[in-house]
């Protein structure tokens, strides 16, 4: 048996996991664009920055992507209240 209505606790772990998890994301995208900038800058011709930077924009656009989902359960759990 499924349960359609989730508790108002579950969501608000759902909003702290997913505010944590946006965090994260953030901070590796960035720290593996600071690590590329490193690269790019002790070894020019490297082909890896390449991959490593897509990773970082991937990361951070994740994460940013995350925002809007993010706005709309907090939202909706200050209805709730």
């Amino acid at each position: 048996m499924k349960q359609d209505k989730q508790k108002p606790a579950d969501k608000d772990k759902v909003l702290h996991n997913m505010i944590k998890m946006r965090r994260w994301s953030i901070i590796g995208g960035l720290a593996v664009g600071a690590q590329v900038l490193l690269n790019i800058v002790t070894d020019p011709g490297s082909n890896i920055s390449i991959f490593q930077a897509a990773l970082a924009l991937g990361c951070i656009g994740y994460g940013i992507s995350m925002t809007p989902k993010i706005r709309k359960l907090s939202q909706a759990g200050d209805n709730e209240k």
